[in-house]
């Protein structure tokens, strides 16, 4: 048997039926492609393909760069912001999957689908325009935005109706049936297209009649078109999912969502290093970060489906990445804003430390305590450009008026001008400094130090809280797919590994409970073990699974020859989301 490649990128993707692999080449390009495996006329079938064809990863990569698009206009500092992102990420994902469906199993090398592919990538370039003025809210200074999702809406489902006509057409004369079918879903992509048209004309200006929440009418839509594409095309012979390579697709989409949170690693050591250089603080809130996205990776990948698992559960398993993949932005959005915060807290417990030094025996020389002041703000390397230009007027005003006070400290002769109230402002314009620099901001603008703090405070419980909400969820999700899959070979060993992940993702949800108590979580959420919290369920997660195997290998008997075919490895490589494709001078033997 040759050897599987990892991923193949030639023109004609290969074709799944072993039996065809006689193929003429084509020596250009023709206009229009029939879906059908054109060699074996007896059996009509669809001409499908083993790997995701480049012109399918580069749909994949306008995906991902909506998707940073978003993520770097958008801050997830309250519930609004939350909503958003799931908002957003639930059109271009929607999308995303109807284009994918589609292209699995009908898409052909032609100059019409080439048109076509530019219109879908012309659609995912406009929904990154209108990422600016994206809300959970419809307002007038944001109408365009979801008037223009509207249209962009319409249009990518009615070209996706007449994708589904040729295939209907193509197919009439051998598969009748399977024509039909696709005809019922022109019709659904025709209704659905027509809807989101009518939608424009509800996004208007006029506030008496436009609904704030009428956009999420979408997400019914979306689920309309998911159901009755999947469940049509699974019941219908010929045109379902099983023989494709759909898993091949979603398992892809994964890894580059995963490398989303890989962008975010290195966006995160650009501002924790800065130009001060590494420290045992920076190295370890990295490597935490790290080690999660890592372990996340390949707790998805241990279990992602290696064999054919029935209708139902590719389905099932094809519509939880939906929430899954809602969970890993959210997830990478969350670690990075948890670490930044643990660099801030070991910044600002400096500078406490610093005041301190200033008036506590032996009390040191008022200017040598102020320049010590001054210098440890300068190593900080505050980026005062992203917000923070009022924080610096303010800090330099308290370090000059210090200066100009003879008595800098308080005692029994006198007040000094470092009060509390003084120390206070310092440290709170220091802190909205560091968390602006960061591309950490409020909502809302304060002037008083107190307050500020308290809603710096309040904007690190809120991503506590959805952290460790979305953390557990995640460990959910993959304790379904654990099941659906059936990675482990016995059911014993199955129910072991989704246990672990649900036990796990309950200790993950149990410490939301946290919160109540101020002392525990400043004292948690200023630690590294914050960020490692999320790593060890996962890592313990994997620890299981290979304990099993390992069970599974002592106990069980090895199979006979005669259980282990080539038709059952072959089927294993083309069903795995790694993307394999077998060579062309592959022979198998039955």
């Amino acid at each position: 048997m040759g050897r599987p490649l990892f991923l193949s990128f030639s023109r004609d993707s290969l074709p799944i039926h072993l039996a065809s692999r006689k193929r003429k080449l084509r020596r250009c390009v023709p206009w229009i492609a029939s879906p059908l495996d054109q060699t074996d006329e007896g059996h009509p079938r669809l001409n499908r393909h083993t790997d995701s064809t480049p012109i399918e990863l580069f749909f994949d990569l306008f995906f991902v760069a909506n998707l940073s698009t978003f993520t770097a206009t958008h801050e997830i500092n309250n519930l609004e912001a939350l909503w958003s992102y799931v908002g957003f990420l639930s059109i271009i994902w929607f999308t995303w999957l109807q284009v994918a469906l589609f292209d699995i199993r009908f898409a052909q090398d032609s100059i019409f689908e080439r048109i076509c592919k530019a219109l879908q990538l012309a659609t995912m370039v406009g929904f990154a325009s209108t990422g600016s003025g994206f809300a959970t809210q419809v307002r007038d200074d944001n109408v365009w935005a979801f008037r223009s999702l509207s249209i962009l809406l319409a249009s990518s489902r009615l070209l996706l109706g007449v994708e589904y006509s040729i295939a209907a057409i193509f197919l009439y004369s051998t598969m009748q049936l399977a024509s039909k079918r696709l005809l019922w879903i022109v019709v659904v992509f025709i209704g659905t297209g027509v809807t989101y048209a009518g939608l424009y004309f509800v996004f208007n200006n006029n506030t008496d009649t436009r609904g704030e929440y009428v956009w999420t009418s979408w997400f019914l839509i979306f689920a309309i078109e998911t159901l009755v594409v999947m469940t049509m095309s699974s019941r219908t012979s010929g045109i379902g999912f099983e023989d494709t390579h759909l898993n091949v697709r979603m398992g892809l989409l994964t890894l580059i969502i995963i490398g989303e949170g890989v962008i975010s690693v290195t966006r995160l050591v650009n501002q924790t290093v800065g130009s001060s250089g590494w420290s045992k603080w920076s190295f370890v809130h990295i490597l935490g970060v790290t080690t999660g996205i890592y372990l996340l990776w390949q707790s998805y990948y241990d279990i992602s489906p290696r064999m054919k698992y029935g209708i139902t559960n590719q389905q099932i398993w094809t519509q939880l990445h939906f929430p899954f993949h809602v969970m890993l932005v959210l997830l990478s959005e969350g670690s990075q804003i948890l670490a930044l915060t643990l660099d801030i807290s070991l910044k600002l417990r400096h500078l406490s430390d610093r005041i301190l030094f200033a008036c506590v025996p032996p009390i040191p020389d008022p200017h040598f305590a102020i320049d010590v002041l001054n210098s440890t703000i300068l190593h900080m390397d505050i980026d005062y450009t992203k917000g923070g230009l009022e924080a610096q007027r303010c800090i330099q005003t308290i370090l000059q008026d210090l200066r100009d006070n003879p008595r800098l400290c308080p005692s029994i002769n006198g007040p000094g001008s470092l009060t509390l109230q003084r120390s206070h402002d310092l440290m709170g314009n220091v802190t909205a400094s560091l968390f602006s620099s960061m591309g950490i901001t409020l909502p809302i603008d304060v002037a008083e130090s107190e307050k500020l703090l308290m809603l710096y405070l309040r904007l690190l419980g809120f991503v506590y809280i959805y952290y460790f909400v979305v953390a557990s969820f995640a460990m959910f999700i993959l304790a379904v797919f654990a099941f659906l899959t059936q990675r482990h070979t016995g059911k014993i060993y199955t129910w072991v590994a989704v246990t672990t992940r649900v036990l796990l993702g309950i200790i993950l949800l149990g410490m939301v409970a946290m919160v109540a108590n101020f002392r525990l979580i400043y004292s948690y959420m200023t630690s590294p073990l914050i960020i490692f919290t999320f790593t060890l369920a996962l890592l313990i997660a994997l620890l299981v699974d290979r304990v099993l195997d390992s069970v599974a290998l002592k106990t069980e008997k090895p199979p006979r020859d005669s259980e282990v075919t080539g038709t059952d490895t072959y089927t294993m490589f083309q069903l795995s989301p790694l993307g394999t494709t077998v060579s062309d001078d592959t022979t198998l033997d039955h």
